[in-house]
């Protein structure tokens, strides 16, 4: 007699439905930059140049909004419904709200269903890991020494452990495996401890109850690039489900990392890892599950910069704490947060994208740059610079140190008064409901396109560095039903924005004349601030 087995623990909650529509990247494509020489994105590389430049930009004037001359608009009403006048005509090219609008990441296909976590319990095959020799009655698992294969589609219960040892899904890419981990622990000292060469899909299931663990070796490479470099890395696309616990600890690259999409459905996963923690190139789909995660760089991340339609990060339940070297989350197209608690306690920027969406659930950011930042994405081009750029700079970076310092200087003057270029590119950032907390040293929120804010509960502290604003933005700002208060001071309308300026502070040792006000004392001096920048514009 076979029992059909159901996931102890799918989903604690269930995804919000939003109205139906369909992710519409914006046409506009934007400039091609001169390609940053460190290999980041062009956000970054403008922001970089900002920090090192300050003081060539003091005694600039600029609109409160940001460092961008005339070329913001401020439309909105405030708390009461009354009209805000806007500060100026807009000169950018910025995409429409009403076509950005459209970009919902919910309706987006992704290859997990729910019955990927049904089966029958009669068709598990176990696998039993140990030191002295794993074990296994199937016929799809080969034992070569401390490696463990699977070839074949079908469900396997994985226990036992293995001190110096991995774990391979090698079946036909057009059969799918399941891997229940039911107290399994794998640690590999020269490859990743889980790797999925080929298979159509593969989920990693967490045992009701149980504490499972993988950890890689250190400073070593994947033949062929078969798969990523990562404690957990997987050639296809990867689910991770169940109620059970995972630690997951990438000493050489990643710790969960996968070629095509991730989605995470359940579990209670702590991950670690060198650079990246948790990455899905396609997607990383997040609707349950909780999150203790540490990374060297991005905490979360997806990195597919060639399909308009991909390289994007959903949100829509979990809680997640967060100690991150570079960005909290991290992905070229998209980021939604439809749910959730997230917590970022450290990192250089909370959120960056093209896109950036917040419409519920808890958001709390600590950021040493900006809290979140919106920009374009990587071009096929950049990415091309970026490859020549990694693998010339050991040989370069002595040779170059002096002109590059010089290029950086002349480039920052030329994009002007606090770094980057005034042009808009089409990206976009929206805050439409939820609570969103921001602690940042440099602007609170960071468009280099348009920033809506048209509901949720926003606090941000920002400019510490005397040189940055709460809501920065080198294309339209809308502020109508969101409520905000920026640095102390509680904001009713789209004027009470401007009087936010950082001005044109001189930043991290600057001399700044405009601006360099700490946030406690901006309020008092923000009348004064508003009428010199829209004065000097």
């Amino acid at each position: 007699m076979t029992s059909q087995h159901t996931p102890e623990n799918p989903s604690t909650t269930e995804p919000a439905t939003p109205a139906p529509s369909a992710y519409a990247p914006p046409s506009a494509a934007p400039p091609t930059p001169t390609p940053p020489p460190t290999g980041r994105r062009r956000g970054r590389s403008a922001r970089s140049i900002r920090r090192t430049m300050a003081a060539v930009a003091a005694g600039a004037a600029t609109l409160a909004l940001a460092a961008c001359g005339a070329a913001t608009a401020v439309t909105g009403t405030s708390s009461s419904s009354e009209a805000a006048a806007s500060t100026t005509s807009s000169s950018s090219t910025s995409a429409s709200n009403d076509m950005l609008s459209s970009l919902d990441l919910t309706t987006l296909d992704t290859h997990y269903d729910q019955d990927d976590l049904t089966w029958d319990e009669a068709d598990e095959q176990a696998i039993t890991l140990s030191d002295d020799g794993s074990t296994s009655d199937s016929s799809g698992v080969s034992v070569d020494g401390s490696t463990v294969t699977i070839t074949e589609g079908g469900v396997y219960r994985v226990s036992g452990s293995l001190s110096d040892g991995q774990l391979v899904v090698d079946a036909p890419d057009d059969e799918d495996v399941t891997i229940i981990l039911d107290d399994a622990s794998i640690t590999s000292s020269s490859v990743p401890g889980i790797s999925v060469t080929s298979a159509d899909e593969a989920t990693l299931y967490l045992a009701d109850g149980t504490e499972n663990s993988v950890e890689d070796g250190s400073d070593y490479e994947v033949a062929d690039d078969a798969t990523p470099v990562a404690a957990i890395a997987s050639a296809s696309d990867l689910t991770i489900a169940g109620s059970g616990a995972l630690s997951v600890t990438g000493n050489t690259n990643d710790g969960i990392s996968t070629k095509d999409g991730l989605a995470i459905v359940g579990g209670d996963l702590t991950v670690t890892a060198a650079d990246d923690s948790i990455r899905g190139k396609d997607y990383v789909d997040i609707t349950g599950g909780t999150f203790d995660i540490t990374s060297g760089g991005d905490a979360i991340k997806s990195d597919n910069y060639e399909d308009e339609d991909r390289g994007w990060v959903l949100i829509t339940a979990g809680s997640f704490t967060i100690d991150a070297g570079d960005d909290g989350i991290d992905a070229e197209q998209a980021i939604e947060v439809a749910d959730g608690t997230l917590t970022i306690e450290k990192s250089q920027e909370g959120l960056e994208a093209n896109d950036v969406m917040i419409e519920g659930g808890t958001v709390d950011i600590t950021a040493s740059d900006d809290g979140i930042n919106s920009t374009a994405a990587t071009t096929e081009e950049e990415a091309a610079a970026e490859e020549s750029s990694d693998s010339t700079d050991s040989t370069d970076s002595a040779d170059s140190g002096d002109s590059a310092s010089a290029t950086d200087s002349a480039d920052a003057q030329q994009q002007g008064p606090g770094g980057g270029s005034e042009e808009d590119d089409s990206s976009w950032l929206s805050i439409s409901g939820g609570t969103v907390t921001i602690d940042a040293d440099y602007d609170g929120l960071d468009s280099n396109g348009s920033i809506s804010l048209t509901g949720g509960d926003i606090t941000i502290t920002s400019a510490d560095n005397g040189g940055d604003s709460p809501v920065d933005a080198n294309g339209d700002v809308t502020f109508d039903g969101a409520t905000l208060t920026a640095n102390g001071t509680e904001i009713t309308s789209a004027d009470d924005l401007q009087s936010q300026a950082g001005g044109m502070g001189g930043g991290q040792g600057g001399q700044g004349s405009q601006g360099g006000t700490p946030p406690d004392q901006q309020s008092s001096d923000a009348s004064t601030d508003s009428t010199s920048s829209t004065t000097d514009s």
